[in-house]
């Protein structure tokens, strides 16, 4: 243990009263396997008894929390204050979450020679040929806890994870990007808003 924190991973996941539960519950029963802690955060009008179980056998490493404030940024930054871990991953309900990737993120975050303080995982059929270093993932994004509570966690707003990439890189910081991507459960209602937030983010730091 460093600094009352265990060495290994925490992933967070916030969840909105009409999620899927057993969307939840499938990230779950990936994640449990490359991660010491995950934290389940609820809106505060979400049916705690509805979720239960669908956890099933997967809830000795999951706490479920409610947040305290409204909107997405703020569920982010409840389940990053709440993390025991030195690095922690952020996880949208909707990723289809594939075996090994969180690993993959955990080995960047600590990588002995060279450790990034922050990674996004794209989605889509590749991962970008050129990398915009204020490319932030709001739907898979892996950080070095400590330094993401000094910057101030995530931004508020619409695009959160737009205005949190742009806080990054202005800081000094790089974000860097996985060379795998990830599958959303969605339709295309929800990725599309989720490739503006690329593009945005991409032409913004261009800017």
């Amino acid at each position: 243990m460093s600094g009352g924190l265990f060495s290994g991973l925490s992933v967070v996941i916030p969840m909105k009263s009409d999620e899927d539960p057993q969307w939840v519950a499938d990230l779950i029963a990936t994640a449990r396997h490359e991660c010491n802690e995950m934290v389940l955060v609820l809106e505060s009008r979400a049916d705690i008894t509805a979720i239960r179980p669908a956890l099933g056998s997967f809830g000795e490493k999951t706490r479920l929390i409610f947040q305290t404030g409204s909107g997405k940024s703020d569920a982010l930054n409840r389940g990053l204050m709440e993390a025991k871990n030195v690095h922690v991953v952020f996880l949208d309900a909707d990723v289809a979450l594939e075996v090994g990737q969180l690993t993959a993120v955990l080995d960047m975050l600590q990588d002995p020679e060279d450790p990034a303080e922050f990674v996004s995982v794209s989605y889509g059929m590749r991962a970008p040929q050129i990398s915009p270093s204020a490319f932030c993932s709001g739907w898979f994004f892996g950080a070095k806890r400590s330094t993401f509570i000094e910057l101030g966690g995530w931004s508020e707003g619409f695009v959160e994870d737009v205005k949190t990439g742009r806080k990054i890189a202005a800081s000094g910081h790089t974000i860097r990007v996985a060379s795998f991507t990830c599958r959303l459960r969605r339709g295309v209602r929800r990725p599309g808003l989720k490739f503006l937030s690329v593009l945005e983010s991409f032409m913004g730091h261009r800017q």
